[in-house]
């Protein structure tokens, strides 16, 4: 019995040999937020796109029979507005298979987004007191706690120990996780590589600006956060207080009135 990464795989080698070259472009988009996800030993974008075929068809069915059992439902299945809802069935049904895998590559950002101020730091320690990139870049590795920087830390480095240009590792490196802040480093330390520069002055002045941003952002959730909590006040909270305060009011009226 074939295995259903298998079918799946021919299923969406199928797919994308029907839509042709923006398929085979739809299948390495795909590939490239495997990556991001961290996801490439354990699925690919072929596997994923025939997800992606499968749900289309079977996604917007389940649902139509569901609505169809429901009477409350009954108004979407009259008139032409029951053709924009097939449409953003069958929409939802696309990109459904692909929801768990953004939701990865959101994830692994956030964690790299809060590591990667220190890792910086510490390289530029390492590098400022003498040692060369590899040797500072593996006391980093080392000193780094688990999480999905120190995954692509290690990558990176063993890259390069095994012949890898520090230029060519550093872009795979930033095409890898696809984060601004990680680009704009990796950017900097192969422009000081291409230019034969120190890049102890680079990473100095890379680290500043990761801790900036760190604190900004930091600062815009704090602000952020007294917005966020209004619903679950207006939701939960205040109609408990309301409930405390004016049930015995009018409890009272209630009784008075009946006097």
């Amino acid at each position: 019995m074939p295995k259903t990464g298998s079918i799946r795989r021919a299923i969406g080698e199928a797919t994308c040999r029907a839509a042709g070259a923006s398929g085979e472009e739809y299948a390495r988009k795909l590939d490239r937020m495997i990556v991001a996800a961290g996801l490439e030993q354990r699925m690919t974008g072929m596997e994923i796109l025939g997800e992606q075929a499968v749900s289309v068809v079977l996604f917007p069915a389940f649902w139509l029979y569901v609505f169809s059992r429901l009477s409350f439902f009954a108004f979407v299945f009259d008139g032409p507005a029951q053709i924009l809802f097939y449409l953003l069935l069958i929409a939802l049904g696309f990109f459904f298979p692909t929801l768990r895998i953004r939701d990865r590559i959101k994830f692994r950002q956030e964690k790299i987004i809060i590591a990667i101020p220190d890792a910086v730091d510490l390289l530029t320690i390492a590098v400022e007191a003498g040692l060369d990139f590899m040797t500072a870049l593996r006391r980093v590795v080392e000193k780094q706690k688990d999480g999905p920087l120190k995954e692509e830390l290690v990558r990176l480095f063993r890259q390069i120990e095994l012949g890898r240009t520090r230029r060519d590792a550093l872009k795979e490196l930033a095409d890898r996780v696809q984060l601004d802040d990680l680009s704009n480093t990796c950017s900097a330390l192969i422009q000081a590589d291409r230019l034969g520069s120190s890049i102890a002055p680079v990473l100095r002045t890379q680290s500043d600006v990761l801790r900036t941003r760190r604190m900004q952002r930091a600062e815009k959730k704090a602000m952020e956060a007294p917005i966020k909590m209004m619903a679950p006040l207006l939701a939960c909270i205040f109609p408990a207080v309301f409930i405390v305060i004016f049930a015995p009011l009018f409890i009272q009226m209630w009784r008075n009135l009946q006097q």
